[in-house]
């Protein structure tokens, strides 16, 4: 039997949410909405909706393609991007690439890392529970080698019916032709924690971890070093920056390992007569090419200087006293059924994210009557497993504007639709 033995956090610190509030347009426009869907995507506030007006009404322009100011100055800027995001991470810039969303990243860790370097029985460890888009890369990549001949294998592995990875059946699977394993590091629906420490210890040091960090990046405190994953892959949109933006980490040690998965602009290849080589001593050169997203490379530079200024302890803390509280409130409910997560474990640290669902009640009907007083949640098709599964859950997913006064009224609204 495993357990959980995070600790609650104390209640936040920071401005209350009720001023926080008053920094998000969107928020302000419908102060009745109550927007619990926060783990698939983050209302803006308006320091980065203006980093992006500013950079289409004032500074438009390419980069690394004319030795004009506005140019130059812009390539910089992009580069004081790779630098804060660096420096969120506690990384170097030579180990960071911007892409389009964790799902491309992924994608490219797949492409980029597993093309050139499996081979024939070697075996990727995943867990069919998580998010599609830490699965399919590496379903798909099975797929394409088979197609030249190379025949590898994919392992599933459990989850634990309080939420976290079973451990004792991954290592149970690891083989001496483990090369790879895909975790995620706070699960999209169940909204657990996966101990990285204890992933660690259980595998060989031959063997790559690459990390699906999108529910927990801007959310908690984010250490590359400390997390030891050779392949960290987030949103930016997730994290209050703009939709279409996206962050790849990938250990300095490992970058002799890939190959471009796309090549155009800026790929650093060097090319003789005869010859074609690639220079991998920094990811973009390996990742990168084409136009980038500026706008939305720089409104995360803008996303994680708000962060920063609320405090990444503070929004753990806040997120977690909200999950805490609406667990407590949900338990009222005679009706509830919870999903793996807190209302199993019994935790009470979270990290924003409970899924539930009431008996006799069909979810996506009873989503659709809580959309219709205001409440938006996540009902229906959760991205993980297969498309067979039932997956009739609801998830209220939080963030920091949200306050115990939305979480009251969705009770109130729940309760009466028990009645």
């Amino acid at each position: 039997m495993q357990s959980c033995t995070l600790e609650a956090a104390p209640a936040a610190t920071f401005e209350s949410a009720n001023k926080l509030r008053g920094l998000f347009p969107a928020i302000v426009a419908e102060p009745e909405t109550v927007f619990f869907d926060n783990a698939s995507t983050a209302q803006k506030p308006a320091v980065v909706i203006d980093r992006i007006n500013r950079f289409y009404s004032r500074e438009c322009s390419n980069i690394s393609r004319a030795s004009y100011g506005r140019s130059t100055a812009l390539a910089a800027r992009v580069e004081e991007t790779r630098l804060k995001v660096a420096e969120f991470l506690n990384a170097d810039p030579e180990e960071i690439a911007f892409t389009s969303g964790a799902t491309e990243s992924l994608n490219t860790v797949a492409l980029s890392w597993g093309m050139h370097n499996l081979n024939d029985q070697d075996e990727i460890m995943l867990c069919m529970e998580d998010h599609h888009s830490a699965v399919f890369p590496w379903l798909n990549l099975q797929e394409v080698l088979s197609r030249f001949g190379k025949k590898i294998k994919i392992i599933p592995f459990s989850l634990h019916h309080t939420g976290v990875y079973d451990w004792a059946d991954i290592e149970s699977k690891i083989s001496s032709n483990t090369r790879l394993i895909a975790l995620g590091h706070i699960h999209h629906l169940y909204g657990m924690e996966m101990d990285m420490a204890e992933i660690k210890a259980l595998l060989p040091d031959n063997v790559l971890i690459s990390l699906d960090a999108s529910q927990s990046a801007g959310h908690i405190k984010l250490d590359t070093r400390a997390l030891g994953a050779d392949f960290v892959s987030f949103s930016g949109h997730k994290m209050f920056a703009a939709s279409g933006t996206g962050v790849l980490y990938t250990k300095k040690s490992v970058l002799q390992q890939l190959w471009p998965s796309k090549s155009g602009s800026k790929t650093a290849f060097q090319i003789d007569k005869e010859n074609m080589t690639l220079s991998a001593e920094r990811l973009s050169g390996i990742i990168e090419c084409g136009t980038l997203n500026i706008a939305g490379i720089l409104s995360l530079k803008t996303a994680i200087e708000f962060i920063d200024s609320i405090g990444i302890e503070s929004i753990e803390r806040h997120l977690s006293d909200l999950t805490h509280y609406l667990h407590g409130r949900l338990k009222e409910l005679a009706a509830i059924e919870f999903a793996p997560g807190i209302g199993r474990c019994g935790c009470t640290k979270g990290f924003g994210i409970i899924a539930f669902k009431l008996k006799n009640f069909d979810s996506p009907d009873l989503a659709d009557y809580l959309d219709s007083e205001g409440i938006l949640v996540r009902a229906g098709d959760h991205c993980r497993g297969s498309k067979e599964e039932d997956d009739s859950y609801i998830r209220v997913s939080l963030q920091i504007y949200n306050t115990r006064e939305e979480i009251d009224f969705f009770m109130e609204v729940l309760e009466d639709a028990c009645r």
